[in-house]
């Protein structure tokens, strides 16, 4: 067996066995820094748990845009399909003043489509709920939410004496549309949190207060929409403040500031009914309920447990403005009186068909008499033209000449053309 000279295989293979040597020394520097990291750290044990929650950070930083476009669509979605449909505003509205009826001082109401949930001021320990079977509570919810199932919901007459609700949509929780009366509570409304936020949040609002109070009693000040002009502040209040409330209904004053100086009403106790109500952006003075959001769209009021999500709800608004119904039905035409309008009841069957069948009477009566009385009166006899003949010096009554018929349509009438002559002593 031929033997080989270690030096001879050394310097042939020297290239390999230095890059050997030089890779398990990179790795021996490597695993001596990386222990000296973790010993730093406190152990192996700790530095593998500090690893693992660096990660898990870094992705959900990488996920959350994702995540966030998912929830905001999935809010625009809720808002659109709940907003677009009448029945969601007048079920709110309804469950709102039957809370009131029933002792509760109801502020908000969350509408999905099986039943409403109505928020009642008040601490939880105070507040129970109503004898009546229909309301009851929530597994996960406190003493002053209050729900009801929409097909149990009774038709409400207006009460003159309570303050009627006027809703506004303020957002969505879980999958529910939220509502906000801004009929009751302090008559200073303010808008405040993250600015581009505030000003989506206000805009909306009075854009929906706008479609829904009867025209003229939203008053909108300069500063409020780049869009809108408006008028400056202080002539905006002096137009409010000269309006007069309709139907129990305050005028609202939109501005982005208050007038200066402050006027008195403004900073004066509320009253119960009060003559003005203000929807502000920003900070505000005196007695006011404040609507706090960030720059995730989250909506608070403030002194409640009502917390929404608004990050889509003024794209929604606009999406559904033209469908929000009013907060007062139509009035009745002139003459009418004999119906009484009862707002958010439906007529019963039997109501209904009674009052189908009056009606179709009554139309085919007019409908019979207006036909009777064409036929039995005599229609007017054709005028008759006074002509004077250039020959004889004699006039002639001639009936009127009809009409050419156009080209290519039906022959005139014989008796176009046809005179009747008379001599009449001059």
């Amino acid at each position: 067996m031929r033997t080989t000279d270690p030096f001879e295989f050394i310097d042939r293979h020297r290239d390999t066995i230095f890059r050997v040597l030089g890779l398990v020394a990179v790795l021996l520097v490597i695993f001596l820094v990386i222990r000296y990291l973790a010993m730093r750290q406190g152990g192996w044990g700790k530095a593998w748990r500090r690893l693992r929650r660096e990660f898990a950070i870094t992705g959900h930083a990488f996920a959350a845009p994702l995540r966030a476009w998912l929830r905001h669509r999935r809010s625009l979605r809720t808002l659109v399909r709940g907003l677009r449909a009448p029945a969601t505003w007048r079920d709110a509205e309804r469950a709102v003043a039957a809370a009131r009826e029933a002792g509760g001082r109801a502020y908000a109401a969350l509408v999905d489509g099986e039943a409403v949930t109505v928020l009642v001021a008040g601490e939880s320990r105070n507040v129970s709920l109503p004898d009546d079977q229909r309301w009851w509570l929530a597994g996960d919810d406190a003493d002053d939410h209050w729900s009801v199932a929409r097909a149990d919901l009774p038709p409400v007459v207006p009460d003159p004496d309570q303050v009627h609700p006027v809703l506004v949509a303020v957002g969505e929780v879980g999958g529910r549309c939220a509502f906000l009366d801004l009929a009751v509570g302090p008559p200073m409304i303010t808008v405040e949190g993250d600015r581009r936020s505030a000003v989506a949040l206000h805009q909306a609002v009075a854009a929906q207060l706008d479609v829904r109070l009867p025209e003229g009693l939203v008053v909108v000040a300069e500063g409020v929409h780049r869009g809108f002009a408006g008028t400056p502040v202080r002539a905006a209040h002096r137009a409010a403040r000269e309006q007069r409330p309709k139907l129990g209904l305050a005028p609202v004053l939109v501005t982005a500031e208050l007038p200066d100086p402050v006027p008195a009403e403004l900073s004066e106790p509320p009253e119960a009914f009060p003559a003005l109500r203000l929807l502000l952006l920003g900070e505000g003075r005196g007695h006011l309920r404040t609507l706090l959001t960030d720059r995730h769209g989250q909506i608070a009021v403030a002194g409640t447990p009502l917390l929404t999500t608004g990050n889509a709800l003024s794209r929604a608004v606009a999406k559904v403005l033209s469908a929000i119904p009013p907060v007062l039905p139509p009035a009745p035409p002139a003459g009418d009186a004999a119906e009484t309008t009862r707002t958010f009841a439906e007529l019963d069957e039997d109501e209904a068909d009674e009052a189908e069948a009056a009606s179709g009477s009554s139309a085919d009566a007019d409908a019979w008499t207006g036909s009777a009385t064409a036929s039995a009166t005599p229609r007017p006899p054709l005028a008759e033209l006074e002509d004077e003949s250039d020959d004889t010096g004699e006039h002639r009554l001639t009936e009127p000449e009809p009409e050419t018929a156009p080209r290519g349509g039906a022959p005139a009438s014989p008796r176009a053309g046809r005179e009747t002559t008379r001599t009449l002593p001059h």
